[in-house]
């Protein structure tokens, strides 16, 4: 199957995140542009993924992230080569930004050949560092309307945040639509809710699906009166599968392994679970003064991610990472807040493990 013309194709790759024990799901999809070859959609059904590893301050010294609840966080942090990679994609990228300024580029659009650059080079890469974003929200309740009042303001710092990021690389950005439902219904992407999912990202419609009192019911009814971090780890989290949707990477990384061994689709959807994750740690600590982000409602957040890991929540997939991972990676874009650092496309194998 081709695209017509030079319009952008999003078929059905859509990430759903599932809060205590469940899976992340991502069901791969595509955009295409001229010239490209559209690979065949994967299987529908939800598969599972989650992502994580902590990329490094400049001089540090190579190591895997760690995190071993209930110690104290101390994950550690990734160099040398990794710092390298992500210091080139900074510079190169932002040389790349410069030229592309005010040109509007969307990013959905590539050739075949285009892949490995989208995902290891992207033009976000060289953004730099995601500055505090000015956020008010509502105290959020076990109550559907104090949900969704929470849910909608925080969104509405994300479109801002995100879109200062795309405007600062010269592409394109067009914010996610909210289907933040009450009932079960369908959309282009399947039924919702997914089986074991809070959450999950559509990006055929750029929709992303959260179920206003299902999202508690998944998340071991932790009480968002008293701890909403965890409910807003997860809409940032879907909102980064939105991102790599907008600057391409969520296409090039299917097209990449869509006529792989599940294995190789596997690994790819590691890297895709853990860099959603980067890039919500990172929005997070954006706003961690005015939504009141402290040490502790932080680390409780860490341990829950760590018990979702795939060596953690006894799904038997290997599609989002381990316990470690899945939290580091988190951490790792709440550590640095720099985009280039959740470049998971570029780090060795055994750092999207």
């Amino acid at each position: 199957m081709r695209p017509r013309g030079s319009s952008p194709l999003a078929f059905g790759v859509f990430g759903v995140l599932a809060m205590t024990f469940a899976a992340v799901v991502v069901v791969a999809g595509l955009a295409g542009g001229e010239e490209a070859e559209i690979p065949a959609n994967p299987d529908t059904g939800p598969v599972a993924t989650r992502t994580t590893v902590p990329t490094p301050a400049e001089g540090a010294q190579v190591s895997p992230p760690s995190f071993r609840p209930p110690q104290k966080l101390n994950l550690g942090s990734m160099g040398g080569p990794a710092i390298r990679l992500a210091a080139r994609s900074d510079a190169a990228a932002g040389r790349g930004a410069a030229a592309r300024r005010n040109m509007g580029v969307d990013l959905r659009y590539m050739r075949r050949s285009d892949t490995t650059a989208r995902l290891k080079r992207n033009p976000l890469y060289g953004t730099g560092l995601m500055r505090p974003t000015a956020c008010r929200a509502p105290r959020p309740s076990t109550r559907p309307g104090d949900m969704l009042g929470y849910l909608n303001a925080v969104t509405g710092c994300l479109d801002r945040a995100w879109a200062g990021k795309f405007s600062q690389a010269g592409a394109v950005f067009l914010a996610p639509r909210r289907v933040y439902w009450t009932r079960p219904g369908r959309g282009p992407c399947g039924t919702y809710p997914a089986s074991g999912a809070a959450a999950y990202y559509c990006p055929s419609n750029r929709g992303m699906y959260i179920g206003l009192t299902h999202l508690i019911q998944q998340s071991g009814r932790i009480d968002p009166a008293q701890n909403h971090v965890p409910y807003l780890s997860v809409l940032s989290h879907e909102y980064g599968h939105h991102v790599q949707s907008m600057s391409g990477i969520g296409s090039a990384w299917w097209w990449e392994v869509s006529d792989k061994s599940k294995a190789a689709q596997d690994a790819h959807s590691r890297r895709s679970e853990l860099q959603a994750q980067c890039f919500a740690g990172a929005f997070i600590r954006t706003v961690r003064i005015p939504l009141g982000v402290t040490a502790a409602r932080w680390q409780a957040v860490l341990e829950m991610e760590y018990s979702r890991g795939d060596d953690q929540n006894g799904l038997g997939k290997r599609d989002h990472g381990n316990g470690d991972h899945f939290a580091g990676w988190l951490h790792q874009g709440w550590k640095y807040a720099r985009i280039a650092y959740c470049n998971t496309w570029s780090v060795p194998a055994s750092y999207v493990s």
